[in-house]
């Protein structure tokens, strides 16, 4: 009886250990596959910004001409410092 009891336990023990290995697995998965977090990042933002145009159109419009002056000056510095180097 002694020996069986044992047996089950230790059959017990591996269901509980090969359990615990599949979740760990799970999360493992989930946290390593970067696709779908890049993707469901895009897609969170993509809701954000379609958010905020529908509530504050005004803002979104101000936010879109300022990001657009920024990388203009952005382009722009880094063409005339090309335009320099070229003409040393």
């Amino acid at each position: 009886m002694n020996a069986q009891n044992e047996r089950a336990r230790g059959i017990a023990d591996a269901e509980a250990a090969r359990a615990e290995l599949y979740d760990t697995l799970s999360q493992l998965k989930v946290q390593l596959n970067y696709a779908k977090r890049i993707d469901d990042a895009v897609d969170d933002t993509k809701h954000r910004i379609a958010e905020v145009k529908r509530r504050k159109p005004l803002a979104f419009a101000a936010g879109v001409a300022g990001a657009a002056a920024i990388v203009g000056a952005v382009v722009w510095g880094i063409a005339s410092a090309i335009v320099n180097r070229l003409d040393d």
